[in-house]
């Protein structure tokens, strides 16, 4: 298991800004340097970041988890946590009972943050990197159902997670980290 705040070997390729060769609000020719780019006509200045995200680790009595199948790509088919990519100015607990409500249909509750993990959303050289937020929780309200971008949802203990089928490679690292604190 790695550390927590540890390099993801995820995390490695083309950065945010290396294809930048023109400012975008003015098209005058610039270069990004060291992951900022500054325009020398206008002052338009732009930093390279993480993408946030949210996500929950919804449990049951039992103490089983409930996975997602990613129904889009990057890595349709395989296993998920529900989650999705934050609006600008979003709370990232905010953002994690939306995503949980679009894609499962329920409300969440008893959330507590569980950490926050980098990765990469795809295996190709225009993946950008990821900052994933996660909470445990529970189900608050209604009964879940695969709705938005999700193909099926399991109900599975912990140590059943089907490792070669989940779709990015920080989520054992998650559910570790869940199964240290609550199960």
């Amino acid at each position: 298991m790695r550390e927590r705040g540890a390099a993801h070997p995820y995390c490695c390729g083309v950065g945010e800004l290396d294809a930048w060769t023109h400012c975008p609000v003015c098209a005058t020719p610039a270069r990004q340097e060291d992951g900022r780019f500054e325009c020398p006509h206008c002052g338009y200045r732009t930093y390279a970041h993480s993408k946030p995200t949210a996500s929950a680790i919804v449990a049951d009595d039992d103490g089983r988890i409930l996975l997602s199948k990613r129904g889009s790509e990057p890595f349709a088919g395989k296993w998920d946590l529900p989650g999705g990519f934050l609006e600008e100015g979003e709370h990232p607990l905010d953002g994690a009972k939306r995503e949980v409500r679009e894609e499962l249909g329920v409300g969440l509750a008893n959330e507590r943050l569980l950490g926050v993990w980098i990765d990469r959303y795809g295996d190709d050289d225009h993946a950008v990197t990821t900052l994933n937020v996660y909470y445990a929780a529970r189900i608050g309200e209604g009964t879940p159902e695969p709705t938005d971008d999700v193909d099926e949802l399991r109900w599975v203990a912990p140590d059943d997670v089907p490792k070669d089928e989940l779709a990015f490679g920080h989520i054992e690292d998650v559910l570790s980290a869940w199964r240290d604190e609550y199960a």
